[in-house]
């Protein structure tokens, strides 16, 4: 635009001067032309540079307003440690202005009892990450406050450090509410913990006089009683043992929810367990006048891994709620495999408690897993119980990766499945022999889940089996009831064998097809044993009575307890100290090591059973039971002291006999220095059975 201002005048001018003047205003003009360009371009530049320099000055505005009000401290500190810079959160956290902080050093005031740290120290940031951070807490002017410190290296061109930048952030919020998180932590643990002893104690203190009205009970039921004492008897005891149940079921359950349960895992005999359970059912069953069986499958393996005692308690779980809801029909057990892998091996087993009952409407048949729930609501229910049975048997399969699920209807009884991820072992011989291949079986009882059960072992036998009302005319074997006996040996050449239960009593000549008996409820390995070695001519005598197939014949009373010394006239028998401080429950396990057929002698604390070991002879006695809470010195310091007598005299077994049932006590007893465990409410076959495996044995546990 320059340019073309002055073209004008020079053509002017040229004009007037002619020709040689002219070719002057046409150089003059060029020059001047150039000299257009040049500053045209300067201008350029300024404009350029003054758009660069509002942008930085916008930049340092923002940059300032960053760091003046993102709320943290920020400084900087050199090689001397003096403040070469501060931002105005830290002028206003430690009132200082920034006239006086720059140049100086600066350390922040600690509240009394703080550990000082780096806060702006070169240590630690020489190597890799080059940066440090911790928590610390310094004083404000707003008092004691928590700042999360984090500081890095300043390094200049060459790499060479010149200045350590800090950064503070407050955290006292944070810190207050990890502070009251951590006590309401502690607070819980501390109510679990209670809840956790108090249910322990309370078990203990219950399980005690328990021991001693479900032990005295047991021996009363043994005696000459009138039909009314017999009664009232069983009363008691039924009544002794639904409390304990419940007792169980709220320890189980605490357990279970504070995850202080382990499960074994151990190879046993899943039949042996169907069966085992059943039969302890048997005698609840049969007062109802209900049927109960059981049967495993052909194809499941007869061993399997998994927590034996944690899959029975399930079973009685499944199999005591299916008795106590049935009054007619029966309850039937079976096993079968669920899934196989591509090997065909069992990969999960399914466990059916099917049962005749009362049945679960569709809303019941989830909401009864639920913790405390009931099969009936409200005042009127006809069946008591704690609601937890089921809760606890879900968590438990679920713990061994499995579930628990029920299909059932009002009115047409139910059936709970349980799915268990068990490890199997191959059986390379079927359960049961083929000694009927080709023969046919007729099956005549009124006991529906027997007849169900006795049909499919005779299948797997190999036999044809017919079901009815009648025996079949061309039947081999034949299964029957009392009560159509008398048709059954009418069939020629058909070997009978007559179904009883427990505590039945049979008269009179059953004729000449008789070939033994079975009773209810029928185990597999008995119904192979009758049939592989039938007695046709066998009778039965006036009178007898089948005894239970897992019956175990008891010893006879022993006289009363003699000295230690004097008992070794008594052939096979034990000497037992029994320290007991309780006076019932020493008195019943005296009279469980007589009835064993051992000779007791007892002690009622630690202090008396370590003078009875040390004053006897070595050997005088065979086993120590040791009750864990009695006065003077309890059981644990008892074996303690007990074992440090040496293998002469403390190498004898220690087994303690307790009420308490939680896992860390038994824990606690064997690094006491005991051998065994055993709990009260205690089985009188159970303290027989503990007498009898340590018999001639010694304790590896002496000092």
């Amino acid at each position: 635009m320059f340019a073309a201002s002055i073209v004008f005048p020079v053509l002017v001018v040229a004009a007037v001067l002619g020709a040689g003047a002219a070719g002057g205003a046409i150089f003059l003009w060029l020059k001047l032309r150039d000299r257009t360009v040049d500053v045209d371009h300067l201008l350029e530049k300024v404009e350029l540079l003054n758009d660069a320099n509002w942008e930085l000055k916008e930049s340092a505005e923002r940059y300032r307003d960053l760091v003046a009000n993102q709320g943290d401290i920020i400084l900087r500190k050199d090689l001397d440690g003096r403040l070469t810079f501060v931002n105005q959160v830290f002028c206003d956290t430690f009132d200082m202005t920034r006239s006086n902080a720059l140049g100086n050093r600066f350390a922040p005031t600690l509240p009394e009892g703080e550990k000082p740290r780096l806060l702006g120290d070169f240590a630690g940031l020489a190597l890799p990450p080059y940066r440090v951070r911790y928590d610390q807490r310094v004083m404000t002017v707003r008092g004691a406050r928590w700042f999360v410190w984090e500081e890095f290296a300043i390094r200049d061109d060459d790499g060479r450090l010149n200045e350590v930048q800090t950064v503070g952030r407050d955290i006292t919020d944070r810190k207050e509410t990890e502070e009251r998180l951590g006590e309401a932590l502690d607070q819980a643990e501390a109510a679990n913990r209670s809840k956790g002893q108090f249910l322990a104690t309370m078990s203990h203190e219950i399980r005690t006089p328990m021991n001693g009205v479900l032990g005295m009970v047991g021996f009363l039921l043994e005696t000459d009683l009138t039909p009314a004492q017999r009664s009232h008897a069983r009363a008691v005891q039924r009544s002794s043992e639904a409390l304990l149940t419940i007792i169980n079921d709220i320890l189980d359950f605490s357990k279970i929810e504070s995850g202080k349960f382990d499960l074994a895992a151990a190879p046993f005999d899943i039949n042996a367990l169907i069966e085992q359970a059943c039969e302890l059912m048997t005698p609840r069953a049969f007062e109802k006048s209900i049927d109960i069986a059981g049967y495993v499958h052909s194809d499941v393996p007869s061993t399997v891994i998994g927590d034996e005692s944690r899959l029975r308690q399930i079973l009685i779980n499944l199999i005591g709620n299916a008795v106590k809801f049935t009054d007619e029909g029966g309850v039937f057990v079976s096993v079968r495999v669920g899934a196989c892998d591509k090997d065909g091996e069992p990969e999960t087993l399914i466990i059916d408690v099917e049962d005749t009952g009362i049945g679960l409407t569709e809303s019941d048949c989830e909401a009864i897993f639920a913790e405390f729930a009931q099969a009936e609501q409200g005042h009127a229910r006809r069946f008591e119980g704690t609601g937890l049975g089921l809760t606890i048997t879900r968590r438990l399969a679920q713990a061994m990766g499995g579930d628990v699920s029920v299909r059932s209807k009002p009115g047409q009884g139910s059936c709970f499945s349980v799915s268990l991820s068990l490890a199997t072992i191959s059986h390379e011989t079927p359960r049961l022999p083929r000694l009927l291949e080709g023969k046919m079986a007729s099956v005549v009882v009124t006991a529906p889940m027997t007849g169900r059960a006795v049909a499919s072992m005779l299948q797997d036998m190999g036999a044809e089996v017919k079901i009815a009302e009648t025996p079949h005319r061309e039947a081999d074997v034949i299964i029957t009831q009392s009560s159509v006996a008398e048709e059954s040996w009418q069939v020629a050449g058909a070997s009978v064998f007559l179904l009883t239960s427990p505590g039945d009593t049979l008269t009179g000549d059953l004729g000449p097809g008789y070939a033994g008996y079975l009773v209810r409820p029928v185990r597999a390995a008995s119904i192979a044993d009758r049939i592989a070695s039938p007695q046709p001519t066998a009778r039965p005598e006036e009178g007898v009575t089948p005894a239970p197939e897992t019956a175990v014949e008891e010893a006879e009373p022993e006289p009363s307890p003699q000295s230690p010394q004097s008992s070794t006239a008594k052939t096979g028998a034990l000497n037992v100290l029994v320290a007991e401080d309780n006076e019932l429950n020493a008195t019943l396990t005296r009279m469980m090591v007589e009835r064993a057929g051992h000779t007791p002698h007892m002690v009622v604390s630690g202090v008396e059973a370590l003078a009875a070991l040390e004053e006897a002879a070595a050997g005088t006695y065979d086993l120590v039971f040791m009750d864990l809470h009695m006065p003077l010195m309890d059981g644990y310091e008892a074996t303690r002291q007990i074992r440090a007598l040496g293998p002469a005299k403390g190498a004898l077994p220690i087994v303690a006999l307790t009420a308490n049932v939680m896992a860390e006590d038994r824990q606690a007893c064997l690094e006491a220095g005991m051998d065994d465990y055993l709990s009260k409410p205690v089985d009188p076959a159970d303290l027989a059975a503990m007498l009898e495996n340590w018999r001639g044995r010694k304790s590896d546990k002496a000092a």
